[in-house]
């Protein structure tokens, strides 16, 4: 028998369904009949995908994170429960000190609660929609202080420990599920009728149960970053690495480019018109009339590609000289602002054209993404995104990723050949993005917020690099391709990687493994 309540807690629904079993039944793999699924639920109230939104490993593939940490210390981190679908018993959720890394475990089962609600009305007659027990809202805010946390929920029809979003915890002190502790899956929360992900805020999915349709009880936890359990990213940091600040002092960089003919890190610093060259532990300025460059990459000859705002062109040219026009048209029509581009085995030019700041001078009627071929014919190959931002290609340039700055989202197209592409999909959410960069293993450098997400090819969430400043860009370069150069806010900053970077127009493609 299933039973349905509704509690309404300031303006947010609850809703809870109820399964009351015969004796000796058991749950399946599938939601009990009448319930939707996760899936479901999640691209119903959220827009989300189950696989391509997860933020935490569900099994061993990367390892398990499950932390959290305060944002603002001014406010308070909130936790809420907006779903539920399980046993009519008593739910229970709440938090619990851990760290102080993001991957330890605490001592003891030590916790707090913050909620619990109890719903054992009768069946509602047809029409009627049953209020259950009102949830205090007060009751859902809490002070972590600055260390990292976890949340957990339990039901009291098990009279065990519960569940953890920390899977190692869940083992430790829970007989019932040591063999299955992947009882919590977290995702972004996004506002599904903007498409945009909610700044520092999240959706847990629990399961107390054995079933794993992950539907027992998902809350909602705000003003809170959250914590890879391995803070070097498996594969790509080694232990110990920390990013480091390598000159500073600039209004605002962007577009890194390592030059591999002469060596040396280029960078925009866009207020000032400036393209920075920063070698020897020294930054000077390379042109001091840039065009108010941002996104820059070498090519195969060693001559600088840049996309210009002043000029509202994309340039080539050396870099301490002004270049000369690539692309400056669209059909008759000035473009819009070139931002970001990435080169492909051809010698094609792959670059986003947004628009940022005043709009009455525009002339084209979108904001889009453009191929330019060897031979300088422009092709408009995207026209769908509301503000494309970062670009970058595959290892083996056969996939195409673009950032939509416009609504947090990263895309995802085939390339059939240079310049001609097939439909795209939106295989991740991302917080204020900007750019991006790849490694030779296809994995994703996002500059979002907090810093780099670590994202394998699909768009899976593997970790975060964290970063001082925000970031804008990021690329490869040093010796080996090795070193992750950030451009963030005022600062140019690097990081030793254990992975090296890949431009399919420099490198070829990747050997097969």
């Amino acid at each position: 028998m299933k039973m349905m309540a509704r509690a309404r807690v300031s303006g947010l629904a609850v809703v809870v369904f109820m399964v009351v079993l015969p004796a000796g039944a058991q749950q399946g793999p599938e939601p009990a009949a009448g319930e939707p699924r996760l899936a479901d639920l999640l691209r119903q109230y959220w827009g989300l995908g189950v696989e391509h939104d997860l933020r935490n490993a569900a099994v061993e593939r990367v390892t398990p994170a499950g932390l959290f940490q305060r944002v603002d210390g001014r406010r308070p981190v909130t936790c809420t429960p907006v779903l539920a679908y399980g046993a009519e018993t008593t739910a229970r959720g709440g938090w619990y000190a851990a760290g102080p890394g993001a991957g330890d475990l605490p001592a003891d089962g030590s916790r707090k609660e913050l909620w619990h609600y109890t719903f054992r009305s009768p069946m509602p007659a047809e029409g009627q929609d049953p209020v259950g027990p009102p949830i205090d809202k007060e009751r859902t805010r809490f002070d972590p202080g600055d260390a990292p946390f976890g949340l957990w929920v339990a039901n009291d029809g098990f009279n065990d420990a519960g569940v953890y979003t920390q899977p190692g915890l869940t083992a430790k002190v829970n007989e019932r599920l040591r063999a299955q502790p992947h009882k919590a899956r977290i995702y972004p929360h996004a506002d599904v009728k903007t498409g945009h992900a909610v700044p520092h805020s999240y959706l847990i999915a629990f399961e107390y149960s054995t079933n794993d349709d992950f539907q027992d009880v998902i809350v909602r936890v705000d003003n809170v970053l959250f914590l890879a359990s391995d803070p070097w990213v498996k594969g790509v940091l080694p232990p110990g690495a920390k990013v480091q600040k390598l000159a500073g002092d600039f209004k605002f960089v962007e577009g890194p480019a390592w030059d591999h003919k002469r060596g040396g890190l280029y960078f925009s610093d866009i207020p000032e018109a400036r393209i920075v060259r920063y070698a020897d532990g020294k930054a000077e300025v390379a042109n001091a009339d840039s065009g108010q460059s941002n996104g820059l990459m070498f090519d195969k000859d060693g001559l600088l590609v840049a996309c210009e705002h002043a000029r509202r062109r994309v340039s080539r040219g050396q870099p301490a000289g002004p270049g000369r026009d690539i692309v400056t048209h669209y059909e008759g029509k000035r473009l819009n602002s070139p931002n970001d581009l990435w080169l492909d085995e051809a010698g094609g030019i792959y670059f986003t054209d947004p628009r940022y700041g005043p709009r009455d001078d525009l002339e084209l009627d979108k904001e889009a993404v453009y191929y330019i071929a060897g031979d300088g014919t422009l092709t408009r190959i995207i026209d769908d995104l509301v503000q494309p931002n970062g670009i970058a290609l595959s290892p083996d340039g056969k996939q195409l990723y673009v950032i939509d700055n416009g609504v947090s989202t990263l895309h995802r197209y085939p390339v059939l050949s240079p310049g001609k592409i097939g439909p795209g999909r939106r295989i991740a959410l991302v917080t204020f993005p900007d750019g991006m960069s790849v490694d030779a293993q296809g994995r994703l450098y996002i500059t979002c917020i907090g810093g780099i997400w670590v994202l394998d090819a699909d768009g899976r969430w593997l970790g975060m690099i964290p970063t001082p400043e925000h970031p804008a860009n990021c690329t490869f370069g040093g010796p080996g391709n090795r070193t992750l150069f950030i451009t963030a806010r005022t600062s140019l900053y690097g990081v030793e990687t254990l992975t090296r970077g890949w431009h399919v127009h420099l490198d070829g493609k990747p050997p097969k493994e």
